[in-house]
Order: C-alpha cells, then structure tokens, then sequence
C-alpha cells in the first residue's frame, strides 16, 4: 500500500479522534427524587375571558423522553380544577346572568424546558384534553348547564432552579372546542392564563 495513503489515512483518523475528545459531552439529566407515579410539578392561576376571574389548580405528571445538554422534552399528564372567583353581571346573550362557573378537565401534552448552568430555566407546553364544565344561571331561561368538551391549552414559563425546585412564572392561553353552540357558559372559559408554577422534576 502506497505510504503517502497510510500516513494521510492515519493522520486523518488523529484529527477525528481529536475533535471527538474535544465535543462537549452532554450532561446526564439530573436523578428525580420524585418517583414517576407521583407528581412532580404544580400551577396555580387564574384565567381570564369576558369578565370571568377563574382561579384554577393543576398537578403535573412529567416523563422525559429527551436530554441533550440543557435541553429536556417530556409527557405531561396534567389534571385541573377551576371555579370561577368573578363572574359578568350580564351574559353575553343578555339573558341573564352567570351565577356559578366550575370546570375540571385531564390534559395530556409535551412541554420543553431549557435549564442553565446559571439556574434560569425557560420553556413552554402544550396540552389537550376532555373538560367537564358545570354552570348556573340566574334570570334566564336555562338554569343550569352540564357539558363535556375539549380543550386546548399551551403556556411559556420563566424561572428558576433553586436546588431541586424550579419556580417561576407563566403565562398562556386556552380555548375549547367541539362544543355546543347553544351553551351559554362557553364564553367563559379560556382565555388569558397567568400564573406561578413549581418543578420537582
């Protein structure tokens, strides 16, 4: 075998052994001290649509299924229940008013986080779902509703890691669908959501 040949394939396969050694090697994604089974995050907030103020409650099951560097992507399985706090004097229809609002749904999505050496982490999620939402009427021709519904939801978040729990804060939005058009409490839910979280994960 020509010389020349031997000696650039061996000087070639030293400069790719080099560059290799010299890659930053991805960080193996922190140990949970929360098993999977149990929830390993929280968000309290509040949504807001059409004069409606309703304070809302989640847990959050999260499952990795990506880590590279500090980059994470997991499955979310996020119950929620909400009941209104505020509510408009008037429905939209003018057929009276909302006396009482409550809803709980089960969501499913992925979410992204992008932790820092520095300890600032950021991300978003999104998630859909079936609802169940429940509503009263006052002065109107139908005294109550009962539905069950979709629902589509996705927020950013931006905090940080203190230890082994990350806070932060979050805002997003949410609407349903495939929902009766005669409902009159379907205007009140979604809409704008802030709201503070907390990360075990």
């Amino acid at each position: 075998m020509n010389r020349r040949l031997v000696a650039c394939l061996v000087f070639t396969l030293g400069l790719s052994l080099e560059a290799q050694a010299q890659l930053p090697t991805p960080r193996v994604p922190p140990q949970s001290p929360t098993p999977a089974w149990l929830p390993r995050g929280a968000f309290l907030g509040t949504s807001l649509r059409r004069g409606a103020v309703v304070p809302e409650a989640r847990l959050q099951w999260q499952l990795p299924f990506f880590h590279h560097f500090e980059d994470t992507l997991s499955l979310l399985i996020e119950p929620t229940a909400a009941v209104a706090a505020s509510r408009p004097a008037t429905l939209l229809s003018g057929d009276g008013s909302l006396a009482a609002l409550q809803f709980y749904s089960l969501m499913v999505g992925v979410g992204y986080t992008s932790q820092q050496p520095t300890g600032v982490q950021w991300g978003f999620q999104l998630g859909t779902g079936p609802m169940w939402y429940r509503a009263r009427f006052t002065g109107s021709t139908k005294a109550q509703e009962s539905y069950v519904v979709g629902h589509l939801d996705g927020r950013a978040r931006i905090g940080y890691r203190f230890g082994p729990i990350g806070l932060g804060v979050a805002v997003g939005y949410g609407d349903p669908y495939n929902y009766k058009r005669a409902s009159l409490a379907r205007p009140y839910i979604g809409g704008l959501q802030l709201g503070v979280y907390a990360d075990w994960r």
